[in-house]
């Protein structure tokens, strides 16, 4: 946010009073402007468009009008690198409208939007590297490329292929960006953040591109370790294709214990990133604690939006599926089907929670002899409610915006639950509070006992990075499990 940018640039050392005078200036109006815009987002991406490019533009001209008055004691540079900052965090915003607003009002306008033909003026600043160390040139690259993929797969481009969005980012980096220098620092943040969050299953290629056209030895050093330590996570443990769907052929990782050959208890880890990305490397380490201390510990691959082109409601099947396939497989892995417990972070905390709670949303070729329903759940920041305008993404090309309630927990509080422990901060602005401790108390009213709300106070959304709370959790988890029996 903009305000944050302008309160980071204010803390370096050694500033002019004129820039200390500007800076403090810009601070109160970047505030006033994110008060009353980042609360009113949907919204205000809601407007028509000319309404929201003048909402814009007005903003814009203020900021402009605030460094053109400071603009005499301000040095020459420092006045055209704010300049540049002001445009492009403005463009940025404009450059989200056309996706944004498809989300909120329900309407295709990304292809019919004027506001790309605006913005064209910003195309040959693609192939300048010295734009490269601007944040909100680099943020406004990343949405404008965000805009282009969506056409691209718009028109079924890459369709029934998997890395979906990154294979159609990687085409149309080259389309825009012809200077070396910029097209490969591109192509460097988009091939690691591939790696980084959505694995390297089926991009071979593209990394085969990148190391042979690639002249920059910084960018091939990290994106080779990044890929190399994905390779290295994939051993020592067993790889098994629990579903195939269509084209897509979908692993579980199974971490089992050196010893102890009689039935074990099973831990099936389901990792976050909002059902758009994400893999189950997340959990390899924990994976292994788990087996160390005697369990089978598993971590699940499905579908995502970005790989696949799916949302929320394949990946529920597929959690599903997993749960059924390993009370299918149990003996083979002396699994103890009467303690198998369904974990996950945030999407993948709904994930685990859907095993237990959506009785449709199953795949034709299960075996639905087999249960999906786990024996007990630790659920972290997890979410509970896909019918507000955080998951409005999810409901955009739905004929019927009702289908969400079908997988909403908070829609789906019944009786006969299993024990759970949910976790969730009470400061989480991804996942409302509110919506967990809703779920809790009305699963509680209605007799289940056997559920631990457990509030985090202080603590936002990625509550698995919270140092702050690690004890806390460990200890109510430690004493879940041994209340179990586990």
């Amino acid at each position: 946010m903009l305000v944050l940018q302008i309160s980071a640039q204010e803390s370096k050392p050694a500033i002019s009073a004129a820039q200390q005078s500007y800076l403090t200036e810009l601070k109160t109006l970047g505030k006033t402007f994110s008060d009353g815009f980042y609360p009113a987002y949907s919204r205000i991406y809601a407007l028509p468009e000319k309404t929201f490019i003048t909402k814009i533009d007005s903003a814009r001209t203020a900021f402009d009008a605030t460094l053109t008055k400071h603009q005499p004691g301000l040095d020459a540079s420092y006045v055209k690198g704010q300049r540049a900052e002001i445009k492009y965090y403005f463009d940025k915003l404009l450059i989200d409208y056309p996706l944004t607003h498809e989300i909120y009002v329900n309407n295709a306008l990304a292809i019919a939007s004027g506001i790309p033909k605006r913005l064209k003026t910003n195309l040959p600043d693609f192939n300048k590297p010295e734009l490269l160390t601007n944040t909100d040139f680099i943020s406004y690259f990343k949405a404008f490329l965000s805009l282009q993929t969506y056409l691209e797969l718009k028109r079924g481009a890459f369709k029934n292929q998997d890395n979906q969005h990154f294979q159609a980012a990687w085409k149309l980096i080259p389309k825009y960006v012809m200077n070396r220098k910029c097209r490969e620092y591109w192509q460097y943040e988009y091939l690691f953040n591939q790696i980084d969050n959505n694995g390297i299953k089926n991009i071979d290629a593209m990394v085969k591109e990148f190391n042979t056209t690639c002249k920059d030895t910084v960018f091939l050093n990290k994106v080779n370790k990044v890929y190399a330590e994905d390779v290295a996570g994939k051993k020592g443990h067993l790889i098994k294709t629990y579903k195939t769907v269509g084209p897509y052929a979908l692993d579980i990782h199974l971490f089992e214990p050196a010893d102890k050959p009689e039935k074990r208890p099973a831990i099936v880890f389901f990792h976050g990133g909002s059902w758009s990305e994400g893999k189950p490397d997340w959990f390899f380490s924990t994976c292994q604690d788990y087996a160390q201390r005697g369990w089978v510990a598993c971590a699940v691959e499905y579908r995502t939006y970005g790989r696949h082109g799916t949302l929320p409601f394949e990946a529920v099947m597929d959690a599903k599926s997993a749960m059924r396939w390993l009370r299918q497989n149990a003996d083979t892995y002396k699994i103890d089907t009467t303690k198998m417990i369904a974990t996950g972070n945030s999407a993948g905390g709904h994930l685990a929670l859907a095993t237990a709670l959506v009785d449709n949303w199953n795949e034709k070729t299960d075996n639905l002899a087999f249960s999906a329903k786990p024996n007990a759940l630790i659920i972290n920041a997890g979410v509970y409610d896909l019918t507000d305008d955080l998951t409005a993404w999810i409901r955009k090309d739905l004929k019927d915006k009702n289908l969400t309630k079908e997988i909403s927990p908070n829609y789906l509080v019944k009786k006969d639950f299993p024990p759970a422990l949910i976790f969730h901060g009470t400061l989480d602005r991804n996942v409302p509070y509110i919506t967990a401790r809703k779920f809790g108390e009305d699963m509680v009213t209605i007799g289940n006992y056997n559920l631990v709300f457990q509030p985090l106070t202080g603590s936002g959304h990625f509550i698995w990075f919270d140092s702050r709370q690690a004890d806390k959790m460990a200890k109510a988890r430690s004493k879940f499990l041994e209340k179990l029996g586990y």
